[in-house]
């Protein structure tokens, strides 16, 4: 693990970013996305206003909230085209605020553009009426609705990927494993074949006490509803060395977060999973959802190649 000072630097830098406006210029064609073409560093803001290609759809998956909501991007041509499902991150509690899909329509866009329709679902967050159960519905939910999508578009959800970044890795992996604990899921959740951890925990429980420090303030506990002395299911629900991903490969970014536990990386691969870790820039946390950046140029082909394998 990385030593906390650059976690208190992205904290101090998250706490101080200011609104900006959208950056002009469109998003890199397909042909050079993953040129090096942008050395500027991102911050939480930024990211939400980077260029990025319209929604094919945007469309409420329940009613309960305004935040559960997705955009849908499908690629030019026939299909039917492999989906990754993308979740944002915004430290499970609202830094992304309510327009929460805007900080990965650049990755989503990239990838529409090179083949793979995206589904990017919003969710609530603690203070948006989230928190256990709702937060875990949210993702559930958002992941369900892509059987609705399918219906009317050329989704080929036999190549499903679950993208998270940040706080979104939590349902990229959970979701990828058969025990949803006692959240309210009604739906059959589609089985996804990979899934893509971009620079966030890949378990909860050892998270806390790091999170007030990124964060600004614990929230792990408020999200589970309680410690893992008072509430161990649900943290064991979100240990895949115990609750174990169906997924067959997956992809690990180790960006500005504590680096990726290795007896968690030895432990799945121990289950058969083909894990796969990039190490992009170890003081940004934002730059690798920017097409044009040398930390999105570093994982812009494997992206790809996982949401792609057939």
């Amino acid at each position: 693990m990385k030593h906390l000072i650059s976690a208190t630097a992205l904290a101090a830098t998250m706490a101080a970013c200011a609104p900006v406006e959208p950056l002009s210029g469109p998003p890199p064609a397909s042909d050079n996305a993953v040129a090096v073409t942008d050395t500027r560093n991102y911050g939480p803001e930024e990211v939400n206003a980077i260029p990025s290609d319209p929604p094919t759809l945007k469309v409420a998956y329940d009613t309960a909230s305004p935040r559960q909501y997705g955009v849908l991007r499908v690629p030019a041509g026939k299909g039917p085209f492999p989906l990754a499902v993308i979740w944002h991150g915004g430290c499970w509690s609202g830094y992304a605020g309510p327009n929460g899909p805007d900080g990965v329509a650049g990755l989503a866009s990239y990838l529409a553009r090179n083949g793979v329709a995206t589904w990017t679902p919003g969710y609530r967050e603690l203070g948006s009426d989230g928190g256990w159960p709702n937060t875990f519905a949210d993702w559930a939910q958002g992941l369900a609705y892509v059987k609705t999508l399918a219906r009317s578009y050329p989704l080929d959800l036999s190549r499903l990927t679950l993208m998270g970044h940040s706080a979104g890795t939590t349902p990229a992996v959970w979701l990828g494993t058969s025990n949803h604990g006692d959240t309210v899921i009604d739906a059959d959740l589609p089985k996804p074949r990979a899934s893509v951890v971009i620079d966030g925990p890949l378990r909860t429980a050892p998270f806390l006490g790091v999170d007030a420090a990124i964060c600004g303030q614990p929230v792990i506990a408020p999200l589970m509803g309680g410690t893992p002395e008072q509430v161990p299911a649900r943290y064991a629900m979100l240990d895949p060395l115990v609750n174990k991903p169906l997924v067959k490969r997956l992809l690990v970014v180790d960006g500005a977060l504590p680096d990726p536990e290795p007896e968690v990386i030895a432990g799945l691969r121990a289950q058969g999973i083909a894990v796969e870790v990039i190490r992009v820039s170890q003081e940004q946390h934002f730059n690798m959802l920017v097409p044009g950046t040398k930390d999105f140029a570093a994982i812009a082909p494997a992206l790809l190649d996982i949401a792609k394998a057939r």
